[in-house]
């Protein structure tokens, strides 16, 4: 026996119902040393700009349909091989990613945590 299709309706009502409001989650975070570019699960992006390119800082999202606070911290411990390639990919006109954290407060109070450059996998 096939149930009506009135019946059907409040059941899909109540599916949805869980999604409506939820504001998006970062989904990932693209680093240079002028900003940041957050991949939202909306599929829209989040910009973080950098008041002084190179340092670390922290700021509010712009373009994003809610407040997200985020911090940028950028790791400056020495890596010899790192500081090679970024003179090689500065010589061709190349920018590395920079080695950084970036941490993003929803507006539910939890925090999201990337890294840049994201983690191989096969490391």
């Amino acid at each position: 026996m096939r149930a009506p299709n009135v019946l059907l309706l409040p059941l899909a009502g109540l599916a949805l119902a869980g999604c409506v409001g939820t504001p998006p989650s970062p989904q990932g975070v693209d680093v240079s040393e002028s900003g940041i570019e957050v991949a939202m699960s909306d599929r829209s992006t989040c910009i973080g700009t950098a008041p002084n390119p190179g340092v670390s800082w922290s700021g509010v999202l712009s373009g994003c349909n809610s407040p997200y606070p985020y911090r940028v911290i950028f790791d400056t411990r020495s890596n010899p091989l790192r500081e090679g390639l970024d003179v090689v990919f500065d010589a061709v006109g190349l920018d590395l990613a920079p080695v950084a954290t970036v941490e993003i407060d929803g507006p539910a109070g939890n925090t999201w945590t990337f890294t840049s450059p994201p983690p191989d996998p096969d490391d």
